[in-house]
């Protein structure tokens, strides 16, 4: 039995969990260090690439006014931001081996996409990057993005388990010594 990775949405409002959305605007707060209850923030408006990571059913039963979602990087850019940090090859290419074994637990890869009519490169997810925008902003940008991918299951319910493992870790102030 084939598991398709993605479904190819053309033209569509429709949001889901496991969405990929290009161009999302969030906001980056500045100067944050000398915030006083009563002041105004300065925010400046960054533009994302994400997965939408609210569970379906909240989605579509509407349960939500915002959607969660995780910024992602092509696995090229991945790539070429080590290279720009000093890393070597053979150390960039531990570090995806280990993040698709599931060993970096603040990150998650998804699969490329080729078709005729549509390219993509692998994603790498970063879980430690979360943001949050309104469900009608989502849904404009999904209609603005033309053609985009939607993650299949069961490779959706895999992207959401890596991400609740990320956010269950426990790390104990004591560990047990035995004598």
């Amino acid at each position: 039995m084939e598991y398709p990775w993605y479904e190819l949405i053309e033209n569509s409002t429709e949001i889901t969990q496991g969405d990929i959305l290009k161009n999302c605007p969030v906001p980056k707060l500045q100067d944050v260090s000398k915030i006083e209850e009563k002041d105004k923030l300065k925010a400046e408006i960054e533009f994302v690439d994400g997965i939408i990571l609210t569970q379906a059913c909240d989605i579509a039963n509407k349960k939500v006014d915002n959607i969660i979602m995780c910024s992602i990087t092509s696995k090229t850019d991945f790539e070429e931001l080590q290279t720009s940090m000093g890393k070597s090859k053979n150390n960039i290419k531990s570090s995806i081996a280990s993040i698709i074994k599931g060993q970096q637990n603040a990150y998650h890869i998804i699969n490329n996409y080729k078709s005729e009519e549509f390219t993509e490169d692998y994603y790498i997810i970063n879980f430690k990057d979360i943001f949050s925008i309104p469900i009608e902003l989502a849904e404009s940008i999904a209609q603005k993005n033309g053609k985009r991918l939607r993650l299949c299951p069961p490779y959706r319910e895999h992207l959401s388990q890596a991400f609740a493992r990320y956010f269950m870790r426990v790390g104990l102030p004591i560990n047990i010594h035995m004598e």
